[in-house]
């Protein structure tokens, strides 16, 4: 029996949302094919190519923050388990808020915009950048999720908005 529920959402924004992320695992997809067989210089078309200086330490970053993005939202779907935000929830329904969700709200949307920025500058390339038109998205279903947290949870999920950011973790003020 569904607890709290409310319309699952429906605008243009969740449909960016998910091109977005379709298009960056499309774009993960190839280049990794591109770089097994030899071809990732294909990459490098010169209209779409984004330079700057210590362009290898760029790309470095860019993988760093890409590895960063996929770890965080693997540990975030462990740790949410059977408790992650559904449309509806059950009674027994528990508010996580150990493991990444004791330092932001929205780790696995955090994850993915660590993985989208990551892309772009481990290609350095124009196409990599088409992915970020998913952010909005994500940030519209963040808030409509955290209706719904606020319905279900009441007060204990307004304490755990203030102590804790949506995205950044939030500075302790001694």
């Amino acid at each position: 029996m569904a607890y709290a529920e409310i319309r699952r959402p429906r605008s243009v924004m969740i449909l960016l949302a998910a091109f977005g992320t379709l298009l960056f695992f499309v774009e993960s997809l190839l280049f990794s094919l591109l770089s097994f067989v030899g071809f990732a210089s294909a990459l490098h078309v010169f209209p779409l190519q984004l330079r700057f200086p210590y362009d290898s330490y760029v790309h470095v970053v860019g993988l760093a923050l890409t590895v960063s993005g996929y770890f965080l939202f693997v540990w975030s779907v462990v740790v949410r388990g059977k408790y992650s935000v559904a449309w509806e929830m059950s009674e027994n329904h528990k508010l996580v808020t150990w493991g990444p969700y004791r330092y932001v709200r929205h780790p696995s949307y955090l994850g993915y915009f660590l993985m989208f920025v990551g892309l772009v500058l481990a290609w350095l390339n124009l196409v990599a950048i088409v992915p970020l038109i998913a952010v909005p998205g994500y940030v519209q279903i963040t808030g409509e999720e955290e209706e719904l947290l606020t319905r279900r949870f009441g007060e204990e999920y307004t304490r755990y908005q203030k102590k804790t950011g949506r995205f950044f973790p939030k500075r302790k003020m001694h």
